[in-house]
C-alpha cells in the first residue's frame, strides 16, 4: 500500500483540472459562507447547479484567451479543448434552465405550470434572461455545426466574440436582478459584475490593446517554397531584428492580412530550432482556404506573429530514459522543431520517430531526417505510408505500408531500458488530426504509457 501511495502523482492535465474544479466552487463557497443556501433540497441543488455553471461561463473567457502568464491556462491545447467541451455542456444546461426552474410547478397543477410560463415568456424582468437563453442556444449550435456553415472562419471567430459578450452581459443582468441570489445580496452581485469586468476586459485586451503591441514588432516573408505535392515551407524574419524566444515543440498565430488586427490568424508550429535572432520557419501543409492559398503571399510582405504557445516542450522529457515522436501528415511540423532542437543538443538517449502519410509524395524533410539517422547517437527513422508503389529505393529501409497503430509504437520503445516501471522511462510527443491523436492515446494506454508521459498537440482550435 505504501509504495502505491509514493507512486501515485498527478498528471500536469489532473493539476490544470483540479484547478478548474476549485474555480468553479468558488462562488458555491462564497453563497454558503454569506448563508444563501438555506432553502429546499431541489432548489438547492439546482441553485448550486446554477452557480457553477455561470463560474463556468465566464471561465470559458480565459480558457480561449491566449494567456501565456497564468499557468492555469498556459497549456492553450488542453485549454481550448476543454474550452469546446464545456461550451457544449453549458448550452445544453442553459437550455435546461427554465425549464428546471419551471418543473416542480407542474407538480403542483397543470395549469400553475401554464400560468408560470406565460408570466416568464411576457414578464419584462425576465427579458433579459430570455434573450441571453436564446443567443446561446444560437451560439452553441454556430460552435458545434460551424464546419458546416457556409462562412468563413474569421466570419464565424467574429460572431463567435460577439455573442460571448452579448451572452456574458445578459446573464450578469439577469443573475443581478432577477436571480434568486443576486437580487436580494448586493456582495454576490458585486461577484459576478467583478467576473463580468474581468471577463471583458480580456476581450478588450485580446483585440484591441495586444494587437498594438504585436503591431510593433512586425516580421517579413523571407522565403517561401513548396517542399511537397502538399507542403510548403514559410520563412520569416523580424524587421527591427528583436529577438524572438521559444521552445522547440512550440507554435504562434500568423497574421498576413497586413494589419495587426485583423481576425485572420492561423496557428502553425515553429520548426526551427531554438534561436534568439528573430528567425521563424513553418512547415504548412495545404488543408483549407487559407493554406491553399500560400502561393499568393510575397517575399518581403508583412506578417504579425502572436506567441509562442504550446506546452509541448523537451523539458517535459528531461528525465525520461527515450522518446518517441509519433507525427501525423501536417504533424510532422513541431516534431521537427523538437528533433532538429535534440540533434542541436547531442542527446544520446534513444530516439524514435514514427512519421505516418498516405504516399511519401506528402512528406517532407526526407533528406534531414536521413542525414540526422546517421549523425544522431540513438536515431531511428520509420515512415508509415498507405501507398509505397512509388517509395524511391533510398527510402525503402525506413518505409513500412500501413499506418501507426499499436505494435508500431510499441517497436519504437526499447523495453531494455525500462528496468523501472514504463510509465518512468519513456516519454511520447504525439501531433497530427484529432482521430489519430484519439487512436495513439488509447494504443499508449494500453501499452501501459501514462498520461504524464504523453504530450500533444491537436492541429484544430
Amino acid at each position: 500500500m505504501s509504495n502505491r501511495i509514493t507512486s501515485f502523482r498527478l498528471t500536469h492535465q489532473n493539476i490544470l483540472t483540479l484547478g478548474y474544479f476549485i474555480l468553479l466552487l468558488l462562488p458555491f463557497v462564497i453563497a454558503e459562507s454569506l448563508g444563501m443556501l438555506s432553502e429546499g433540497l431541489y432548489t438547492t441543488v439546482l441553485s448550486v447547479l446554477n452557480l457553477i455553471a455561470m463560474m463556468a461561463f465566464f471561465v470559458q473567457f480565459p480558457l480561449a484567451g491566449r494567456l501565456k502568464r497564468l499557468p492555469l491556462f498556459a497549456n492553450i491545447d488542453w485549454g481550448m479543448t476543454k474550452h469546446k467541451q464545456l461550451g457544449k455542456y453549458l448550452g445544453i444546461f442553459f437550455f435546461l434552465h427554465p425549464l428546471l426552474i419551471l418543473a416542480p410547478k407542474f407538480f403542483v397543477s397543470f395549469d400553475y405550470l401554464t400560468v408560470s410560463i406565460m408570466d416568464a415568456i411576457t414578464s419584462p424582468q425576465l427579458l433579459t434572461g430570455l434573450i441571453a437563453w436564446a443567443v446561446m442556444s444560437v451560439w452553441v449550435m454556430m460552435s458545434i455545426y460551424k464546419d458546416k456553415l457556409c462562412m468563413s472562419y474569421e466570419t464565424w471567430r467574429l460572431l463567435h466574440v460577439i455573442g460571448f459578450v452579448v451572452i456574458a452581459t445578459l446573464a450578469t443582468l439577469h443573475i443581478t436582478t432577477v436571480g434568486s441570489h443576486g437580487q436580494y445580496n448586493q456582495t454576490f452581485n458585486f461577484v459576478w459584475w467583478s467576473l463580468y469586468l474581468l471577463s471583458m476586459s480580456l476581450v478588450t485586451y485580446n483585440y484591441f490593446i495586444k494587437p498594438r503591441f504585436i503591431k510593433g514588432k512586425p516580421f517579413t516573408i523571407s522565403s517561401l517554397k513548396k517542399i511537397s505535392d502538399v507542403d510548403w515551407q514559410l520563412d520569416i524574419e523580424a524587421k527591427s531584428k528583436q529577438s524572438f524566444a521559444f521552445e522547440a515543440g512550440q507554435f504562434v498565430w500568423l497574421n498576413t492580412s497586413g494589419s495587426a488586427y485583423n481576425f485572420e490568424q492561423h496557428p502553425f508550429s515553429i520548426v526551427s530550432e531554438q534561436n534568439n535572432k528573430g528567425k521563424l520557419s513553418f512547415i504548412i501543409r495545404e488543408l483549407g482556404d487559407y493554406t491553399k492559398a500560400l502561393h499568393k503571399l510575397n517575399i518581403g510582405q508583412t506578417i504579425f506573429v502572436d506567441g509562442p504557445y504550446g506546452s509541448m516542450s523537451l523539458e517535459r522529457s528531461r528525465t525520461a530514459q527515450g522518446i518517441t515522436l509519433i507525427a501525423g501528415g501536417a504533424g510532422i511540423a513541431p516534431m521537427m522543431g523538437l528533433l532538429r532542437e535534440l540533434a542541436k543538443q547531442g542527446d544520446p538517449r534513444p530516439i524514435r520517430l514514427l512519421y505516418g502519410n498516405q504516399t511519401i509524395q506528402k512528406m517532407v524533410c526526407l533528406d534531414e531526417l536521413m542525414s540526422l539517422e546517421k549523425s544522431m547517437k540513438n536515431f531511428k527513422l520509420v515512415l508509415l505510408c498507405e501507398q509505397t508503389e512509388s517509395c524511391p529505393e533510398t527510402l525503402q529501409p525506413f518505409v513500412k505500408q500501413g499506418f501507426i497503430g499499436k505494435e508500431e509504437i510499441q517497436q519504437s520503445i526499447d523495453f531494455d531500458l525500462t528496468h523501472q516501471p514504463l510509465t518512468q522511462d519513456w516519454t511520447v510527443y504525439l501531433s497530427g488530426p484529432q482521430g489519430m491523436i484519439s487512436a495513439t492515446n488509447q494504443h499508449l494506454k494500453e501499452i501501459g504509457i501514462t498520461a504524464n508521459h504523453i504530450h500533444f498537440e491537436q492541429l484544430s482550435f
